[in-house]
């Protein structure tokens, strides 16, 4: 420490261009890197809220159909009507 020089007006700090260069490209990829991430947690932020979304209409449908006749079941009991309707034709 014995060759510290104190700093004035006319102290200089001499930067060589590669280290500047290495200095600007770093800084660069660091803020382009930060864009990517922050692009790819927003997406993925949508893409949750539209899975819910989706989520949530099917168990809303699930509760409104649980009782809900099955369409085998609404044939089944159409054929079984006409088959009926049939044989009080033949009766008579």
């Amino acid at each position: 420490m014995a060759h510290d020089k104190p700093i004035s007006d006319s102290s200089s700090l001499n930067i060589s261009l590669p280290m500047l260069i290495q200095a600007v490209g770093l800084i660069g990829a660091m803020v382009w890197g930060y864009g990517q991430l922050n692009t790819r947690i927003s997406f993925l932020e949508y893409q949750v809220a539209m899975n819910e979304e989706h989520i949530t209409r099917l168990e809303e449908d699930a509760e409104a159909n649980q009782n809900a006749e099955i369409p085998a079941d609404i044939k089944q009991n159409q054929r079984i009507e006409y088959l009926e309707k049939e044989l009080d034709r033949m009766r008579k």
